[in-house]
């Protein structure tokens, strides 16, 4: 599984979603179950997924599938250099 295809389906477990209905369009103002508590863990579930941790600025930016996507993307490239 592809690491796009992790967060969505981790999306879809913590947000209560169908995993086909999250895109690069799915954000935190059009997604009405995506509030803070769930913010929160969603952003714990995937620091478990990926055995890592999020700064707070990194955790107050991911407000859309795409930001999620990009800051991990980015904690995992610093993690291996």
């Amino acid at each position: 599984m592809c690491m796009e295809d992790q967060i969505k389906q981790i999306m879809a477990d913590v947000l209560d979603l169908e995993v086909e209905y999250i895109d690069r369009s799915t954000t935190q103002d059009n997604t009405p179950n995506w509030d803070s508590l769930n913010h929160v863990n969603l952003i714990i579930a995937v620091e478990q997924e990926f055995d890592l941790t999020f700064s707070p600025e990194e955790i107050e930016g991911m407000t859309s599938f795409s930001k999620v996507v990009e800051t991990l993307e980015t904690k995992l490239r610093l993690r291996t250099t």
